[in-house]
């Protein structure tokens, strides 16, 4: 391990003394909103200074992209990157707990591990930015969720954007194993979260009646009854996202679905309230009774509604494997999702509705967090060329590779 860190040190500081300027020619450039066939992309001291056709710019180094094509970083909407190393190993674990009194109050963001392999892993196929959700492990409300950002230094950019809610038939076994009950359940929780922001004097001074949640937590979900964060509920069933729709009307909340395997029978809905959805378009099976309606079209019926949509990928292999997200996308667009759609649910999306630093987008002006691919950029069999995060070069050095080269070194001697 010592000797990774080392290497991908080492790595990242030949990186900053490379080239400060670099000119990308005849790339198809896929921008937030079109693709630019055959352009040009000229980046100076990580920023995007030039978008166009012929670029005369001299620079440090081009590079010819004929065949080739630029996407912005990959943003994976739903993941545990930085909270686990190895799943089935409890000691390195840490995006869920057991403790009845830590639920909305759980801020995975402190369990984060900048040095984590999986970083430099899933950056080097193009991951740039990605949500780090927990999950519930004693009751509803799963903790409060992350936005990392994985170039350059690896860091937390917001700790707290949204609290995470699960009620999928996981999380309904956490309540009492009955829908009613986790519905009575989560309204409770929210009536006692606004009366403990109206009272919290009182109320820390045990002057106030029983809660059915600990202060911590009520603490915790006083942004979202006063409407300043979003509750992030995963919800698979539609007359289960009817019902949250419902309650979020009802206590005046802003909302994110995750999941959403039945969406599209209720995608008007959805739409109407403006809510936008994390889903992965390749879930198609169904998994339980909450995802018997689960069909590969379900992102371009949601999309069709206007709902805004924001990719996982993989859904089973959403942290080691997180960029897998493009996958994911290329299957949408397999069964009818507009190609550009698909991108920007990977891109510039999640980038806008989570308020990144970095824009998700391709645009003169905005620091440079883009990938080179070398073909399609939603074709299976294309791959990483150059990764550009938050305007620094990433190594492609990974423990992969390096493992890699070093069995292979051992073989061929």
């Amino acid at each position: 391990m010592k000797k990774l860190l080392s290497a991908l040190a080492i790595s990242a500081l030949a990186l900053q003394a490379q080239a400060d300027s670099l000119l990308i020619k005849g790339a198809d450039v896929y921008t937030a909103d079109t693709m630019l066939a055959a352009t040009d992309l000229f980046i100076n001291d990580g920023k995007i200074a030039a978008v166009g056709k012929n670029l005369t710019m001299s620079a440090d180094k081009t590079i010819d992209a004929k065949g080739k094509s630029v996407t912005a970083g990959l943003f994976n909407s739903y993941t545990q990157l930085g909270a686990v190393e190895v799943g089935a190993i409890e000691q390195t674990s840490d995006f869920y707990t057991e403790r009845p009194d830590i639920t909305a109050a759980l801020k995975v963001a402190d369990a984060f591990n900048p040095q984590s392999t999986l970083l430099p892993y899933n950056r080097a196929h193009g991951l740039t930015q990605a949500l780090l959700i927990p999950e519930s492990g004693s009751g509803l409300f799963s903790g409060q969720v992350a936005l990392v950002q994985l170039g350059g230094t690896p860091k937390v950019i917001n700790e707290s954007l949204a609290i995470a809610v699960d009620y999928t038939e996981y999380g309904v076994s956490l309540a009492g194993n009955s829908r009613a009950a986790a519905m009575a359940l989560l309204r409770q929780n929210l009536t006692d979260a606004r009366d403990f922001s109206a009272n919290k004097t009182a109320a820390l001074a045990g002057e106030r009646r029983d809660y059915t949640l600990s202060l911590m937590d009520l603490a915790a979900l006083e942004p979202v009854i006063k409407g300043q964060k979003p509750l992030l509920v995963r919800v698979n069933r539609a007359s289960d996202i009817t019902k949250i729709l419902a309650l979020a009307n009802e206590f005046e909340l802003k909302l994110i679905l995750a999941g959403v395997k039945e969406g599209w029978m209720v995608a008007k809905a959805i739409a109407a309230q403006g809510i936008p959805v994390i889903m992965d378009p390749i879930e198609n099976l169904p998994s339980g009774y909450d995802a018997l309606g689960a069909r590969l079209d379900n992102a371009k019926l949601l999309s069709d509604a206007g709902v805004t949509l924001l990719f996982t990928g993989m859904s089973w292999h959403n942290t080691h494997n997180a960029h897998l997200v493009r996958q994911s996308a290329g299957n949408a667009v397999a069964n009818g999702l507009d190609k550009q759609l698909a991108i920007a649910a990977m891109t510039a999306n999640p980038a806008r509705w989570f308020k990144s630093p970095l824009t998700g987008d391709i645009r003169q002006g905005a620091v440079a967090d883009l990938v080179l691919w070398s073909g399609d950029p939603l074709e299976v069999t294309s791959s990483a060329e150059l990764v550009i995060a938050a305007g620094v070069e990433a190594s492609q050095v990974t423990r992969a590779t390096m493992l890699r080269d070093r069995y292979f070194e051992r073989l061929s001697k």
